[in-house]
């Protein structure tokens, strides 16, 4: 059983995916954001660099797209084979107006992904006006069901349209699916009257909480929950065949379902396992960590068996943090070491069973010389923990901070540098456990400094969080204590 919880009562939105009862995934944004992927934009090319084969596009947002040349219809669909030499340079040039759709959103240090081989998502369908191409979704079972449909779109699409059936579009009929079919393509054909002289959107995506449910494949047969009363009755117009219900009670409805709690266990690099081993996850911009340890499990039988049982546990369980946390690029698992090839083939087995109901594209590629296991997955959208989460002011986003000595010697190197200085004093405020560390028992310590430095050292404490200091004032004792005195 699938359930879709909507949290949908503030600003932010919130969608969460339960299967059987447990989170699988977790989406949210702000309803006031400006969602960009599946968005249309008539863009203005600022620079091309052949030497990248890519080129970066006005959108009139403040931030420039990327548009790489694997992605430009012209390149695509040349009659002749694509040449890997033929450079960006030669389909597009700087100042040229073009339309793009956001294919891949962008973050703080790059901006969206995009493509010109534009596309239009409806219930059933989604429409290619370039692609020349036919598909259909891989969870459509029954290769009679697959034969119709393609054998539909031979009929109704012209020979430079592409067109891919989703999930939902099983079983419907013909006169059904032609309807969306010359819908989309009414878009299309609008779209293209737009007119503008400035890079401007022309055409926005569905709404966070509709595109979550196609990308997702919410059917009849699943249920969706949510809390705000006005969206539930417009989620109970545009989908009448399915089961939508609105949740009244006053508890959260993501407290209701056990999510919240969820979502703060998402925070934790440490993962417990139910028979007592845990995971530790680390993630980097360009890749994720994960480390298995046998914790409380000490197993029954054997050695053999306690780390083939912790590591199959595991697998399983990081299968589903990689799907609720989002975590994309590369993968590496340091399982237990495994000495016997056929528990390694094992627990491959299970993360490859496990990791088949992930909808993101990804790659198993297998164990390593070093037991390591590797995986690749697409990012299509931010991790949680960035969506969650911001860098630490004190940390710098290293997860750690200078121990108390490091902060005391770092400050006694700096007094060093002001040794026979004209002044004869110097104020600094300091957080108590530096002061005592430089100060020394008894203040031996800093009576000895001040002699050899020739000049006066005066503290007052501040309030902080980490070990920190800061150089207030250079001159005469009794200015800086009548200073310090009233405070």
């Amino acid at each position: 059983m699938r359930q879709l919880i909507i949290n949908d009562i503030t600003d932010q939105v919130r969608c969460a995916l339960l299967e059987n009862n447990q989170v699988k995934e977790i989406h949210q944004t702000l309803s006031y954001e400006d969602e960009m992927i599946g968005n249309i934009y008539i863009g203005r090319v600022t620079k091309v660099l052949p030497g990248m084969q890519a080129a970066f596009i006005d959108l009139g947002t403040g931030q420039n797209g990327y548009l790489h040349r694997n992605d430009l219809v012209q390149f695509q669909h040349q009659k002749t084979s694509p040449s890997a030499k033929s450079s960006i340079s030669h389909y597009i040039r700087e100042g040229e107006q073009l339309i793009v759709q956001v294919v891949k959103e962008g973050d703080d240090h790059k901006g969206p992904k995009l493509t010109t081989n534009i596309e239009f998502s409806g219930n059933f369908l989604v429409y290619m006006p370039y692609s020349n191409y036919m598909a259909v979704s891989k969870k459509v079972a029954g290769e009679e069901e697959r034969k119709r449909l393609l054998g539909i779109a031979e009929v109704i699409k012209a020979d430079n349209e592409g067109l891919l059936f989703r999930t939902a579009s099983k079983e419907q009929s013909v006169e059904t699916l032609k309807a969306e079919y010359q819908s989309l393509k009414s878009q299309y054909e609008q779209l293209l009257k737009v007119r503008s002289k400035k890079p401007t959107c022309i055409y926005r995506a569905n709404s966070f909480i509709d595109r979550i449910i196609h990308d997702l494949g919410i059917s009849a047969k699943d249920y969706i929950i949510c809390d705000n009363f006005e969206q539930t009755q417009k989620l109970k117009e545009q989908y009448p065949n399915y089961t939508i219900s609105y949740h009244e009670q006053k508890e959260g409805i993501f407290t209701t379902y056990k999510i919240e709690q969820e979502i703060e266990k998402l925070l934790k690099q440490v993962v417990w396992l139910k028979n007592g081993a845990y995971i530790v996850i680390e993630q980097t911009e360009a890749m994720s960590i994960i480390d298995v340890n046998t914790g409380k499990f000490s197993g029954k039988i054997s050695m053999r068996d306690t780390v083939l049982k912790t590591n199959q546990f595991a697998a399983k369980e990081i299968a589903r943090q990689i799907r609720l946390r989002n975590l994309s690029g590369i993968i590496l698992i340091d399982f237990i070491d495994m000495k016997h090839k056929a528990d390694q083939e094992m627990v491959l087995k299970t993360i490859i069973e496990e990791m088949k109901s992930d909808r993101v594209q990804h790659k198993i590629l297998g164990f390593t010389e070093l037991n390591i296991l590797q995986i690749t997955r697409k990012k299509t959208r931010k991790p949680l923990e960035a969506m969650l989460t911001s860098e630490c002011p004190i940390c710098k986003g290293t997860g750690r901070i200078l121990s108390v000595e490091s902060v005391a010697y770092r400050l006694e190197r700096e007094l060093w540098e002001y040794q026979f200085m004209d002044e004869e004093a110097m104020w600094i405020e300091a957080t108590s456990d530096v002061i005592s560390l430089v100060q020394g028992e008894n203040g031996e310590h800093l009576r000895q400094l001040e002699e050899a430095l020739k000049y006066k050292v005066i503290f007052s404490a501040t309030d902080s969080s980490s070990p920190c200091y800061h150089i207030k004032y250079l001159g005469s004792k009794e200015t800086i204590e009548n200073r310090v005195s009233m405070i």
